[in-house]
């Protein structure tokens, strides 16, 4: 159990790892900011679209 429980701590580690440095690399980047707020932007409008038709 204390195996399973520390291996699950380490790829939560490294995911959290991975997001700083994707998040960083976007923030640093404008242009690749401006795609991925696009990106969101679309899903929202996307979302509430859908929700609109229920």
């Amino acid at each position: 159990m204390v195996s399973i429980i520390s291996d699950v701590t380490s790829v939560v580690t490294a995911a959290a790892d991975w997001i700083g440095t994707y998040v960083g690399a976007v923030t640093a980047n404008p242009l690749i900011e401006m795609f991925v707020i696009t990106a969101f932007v679309g899903l929202g409008v996307g979302l509430l679209r859908r929700l609109i038709r229920l």
